[in-house]
């Protein structure tokens, strides 16, 4: 690049003086007439342009490439019809376009958009690196279901046109179920609201049939106006995750069927475990079980200790007795179904309550309840509660002897693989404490988990009805909680029997979880028996396949899913039905899945880009590069600045009045203007 630039010898203002005193002179020269006066004027304008110093400058530029984002959206929404068949070769039409282009730096990036279209915040950090004037502008190729879209446009920093190429249909219709609100957490016995809303403009009924399916067990269906906000009510009936699988049925027009169901899941949590727990008599294991339930916030204790029953006769006198008497009416009656669990400890028929209380308990325990037995020498004597009608429920019948003997409980097979008693053991060889009392008990129902000497029950579980009834045939588990060689987990061992008869999900003998690591379903199955039928995957697809379980003992088996597609997974094996939600099935790259420019329009209209509509591939606009003071809006083309940026490798100076020049020149002025004043 060449240029003429001036570099005057003396300062600027010098310099016009002396032009305004020359042009004086060669003015009066000519107006007199003076001989010889061309030639004055040439030589003074000569040693006046030798004074200003003309320089022709060349300069060596190097181009600097303006840069491009080109952006394609591969999200979920993306493979509705044809939009992603359209989509690529879109992608492949325009980055072949831009190839052809000189002086221009391509940068390109595909988003797969699991977790929801975002499209913006890459397309900032694909240019941060360079200066703003150095970029051309951006397309992005999508169906316009964007979640970064910016909301203050003046604080995006990306001030070039940025282009949308939008596949799909304009005006499509779609049925939709919208989640306006519900809650992550609820209280165990109480009922949830959750507020949904199916809309579709394409109906020609004004209801719409709903199916909410909770755990996949409780299955229910109602009819819900279109376009109105329905508050729908669920009971909470356990603690942990409660899944809810909510499904509008098919519209007149669909787009997909994925927005048409959704999955909350809801953290159910105990507000307050009542438990009671009543003592027969003082004992070494109160501290025990005193330790272990106030060691929890979450529970609220109340305990008595039988120390004098109504019928024992003493010389006391009654004045100095400060005893109060047991509020079995209250707690048996008026206030029995407040408690989550009842706990019997060596309580024995004392003529404290009577059968018609303990009858109670049996209802109580029967409709959902739960009593947890640490039964006792008494156990096997004339008042034992086995001749109460607690024996209905619980799970032995003694027979009238107790084991006094130094024994180690032994896990029995199913203890190995019961969940409460499973892990007891890092080894299952490893050594116990002993115990040296037990009761001996024949099981008439439920699941023995530890045997004493001679492979007699000392720990059995039951389900009666709705609820469970746990017993343990000896007063012998705090000897576990002493020093010296008898360690045990005792403290491990009673917070799992309470949980489990809490119905504590992570401690069913008989259950299937799922759940999502890295990218991974990891399958797990609870098992008392162990069962080699493979469980059925059901895919986000609808697509049903076997999977073989491994059994990793213990009452484990397990299996695994790699990258398994986005949506709800159903496993079923037996009874137990148990989804699964991989990625996040409720986002707004589900929400909506009709093609729309209406989120991009101001984003467009502020950079002045463009939007068209590709409905086919010979639909592709042109690219245009032109001047960014020349940029118009509403333009059908792809428009890209031209910055036209460089930097100069190297400079050379070449001055136009060469001394020599000026000096020969000069003295042939001379003499030329000395010659013809002579003559």
């Amino acid at each position: 690049m060449n240029s003429l630039n001036f570099y005057p010898f003396i300062p600027i203002n010098l310099l016009l003086i002396l032009i305004l005193l020359s042009l004086s002179v060669i003015f009066i020269g000519f107006k007199l007439k003076a001989p010889g006066n061309i030639f004055r004027a040439t030589l003074i304008c000569l040693i006046i342009l030798s004074i200003a110093n003309p320089t022709m400058v060349s300069e060596n530029r190097e181009n600097i490439p303006d840069t491009v984002a080109l952006i394609l959206d591969l999200s979920p929404s993306q493979n509705i019809n044809n939009r992603k068949s359209l989509a690529q070769s879109s992608y492949n039409s325009i980055k072949t376009e831009l190839e052809k282009i000189n002086n221009l730096d391509i940068r390109l990036k595909t988003i797969n958009g699991k977790k929801g279209s975002k499209l913006f915040e890459p397309l900032a950090s694909m240019v941060g690196d360079i200066s703003s004037d150095r970029v051309a502008g951006a397309i992005i190729i999508t169906d316009g279901q964007i979640e970064d879209a910016p909301s203050i446009l003046e604080n995006y920093n990306f001030k070039a046109p940025v282009n949308i190429i939008l596949t799909g249909e304009k005006e499509e219709k779609d049925r939709r179920l919208i989640i306006e609100s519900s809650p992550r957490f609820g209280i165990v016995g109480e009922e949830i609201k959750i507020d949904i809303k199916v809309e579709d403009i394409s109906a020609n009924t004004p209801n719409a049939l709903v199916t909410i399916n909770m755990n996949d067990e409780i299955e229910q269906s109602r009819s819900i106006p279109i376009g109105e906000v329905v508050t729908i009510t669920m009971p909470l009936e356990r603690a942990g995750i409660t899944s809810l699988n909510i499904e509008v049925e098919p519209g007149k027009e669909e787009l997909t069927l994925q927005n048409n169901k959704s999955v909350i899941e809801i953290n159910a949590i105990r507000e307050r475990l009542k438990v009671m727990l009543v003592s027969g008599e003082p004992n070494m294991g109160l501290r025990s079980w005193r330790n272990l339930l106030n060691s929890d916030p979450s529970v609220d204790l109340v305990h008595f200790t039988i120390l004098r029953p109504p019928n024992k006769q003493d010389l006391t006198p009654v004045g100095e007795l400060s005893l109060i008497p047991f509020p079995s009416r209250e707690l048996f009656q008026a206030n029995l179904n407040d408690f989550d669990l009842i706990i019997f400890d060596q309580y024995h028929l004392r003529g404290i309550l009577p059968q018609f209380y303990l009858k109670n308990v049996v209802e109580y325990v029967v409709n959902g309840g739960a009593l947890l037995d640490a039964s006792g020498p008494e156990y096997a004597g004339p008042y034992s509660l086995s001749l109460s009608p607690l024996q209905n429920i619980l799970p032995t019948e003694p027979t009238g002897d107790i084991i006094v003997q130094e024994f180690i409980p032994i896990m029995t097979k199913d203890g190995e693989r019961h969940p409460v008693t499973a892990n007891l053991k890092d080894d299952i060889n490893s050594n116990w404490g002993p115990w040296y009392r037990m009761v001996e008990g024949l099981t008439i129902a439920g699941d023995v988990l530890l045997e004493g000497p001679d492979a007699r029950p000392l720990l059995v579980l039951n389900r009666v009805g709705q609820g469970r009834v746990a017993q343990i045939l000896s007063d012998q588990s705090w000897v576990w909680t002493k020093s010296g060689v008898n360690k045990g987990p005792q403290a491990d061992l009673l917070r799992r029997l309470v949980h489990w008869l809490m119905k504590e999900p992570e401690l069913e003998e008989n259950e299937l979880s799922a759940k999502i690591d890295n990218d991974t379903i990891l399958i797990t199955k609870n098992s008392l028996n162990l069962d080699k039928k493979p469980i059925i995957s059901t895919s986000p697809d609808n697509i049903k396949e076997e999977i073989v379980l491994e059994d990793i003992g213990r009452g484990k088996q397990i299996g695994k899913i790699l990258s398994p597609k986005e949506g709800t997974w159903k496993f079923s094996s037996g009874n137990s039905q148990i989804s699964l939600i991989v990625g996040n099935s409720n986002s707004s790259e589900y929400l909506d899945v009709r093609a729309t420019d209406n989120i991009v329009k101001p984003i467009v209209s502020y950079t002045s880009g463009s939007i068209n509509w590709v409905n086919n591939e010979k639909n592709i606009p042109q690219i245009k590069q032109i001047q960014k003071n020349k940029l118009t809006d509403n333009s059908k083309n792809i428009q890209l600045i031209k910055n036209e940026k460089y930097y100069v490798k190297n400079i050379q100076q070449s001055s136009l009045t060469p001394w020599y020049f000026v000096l020969i020149f000069s003295l042939i002025l001379l003499f030329l203007s000395w010659y013809r004043e002579t003559k």
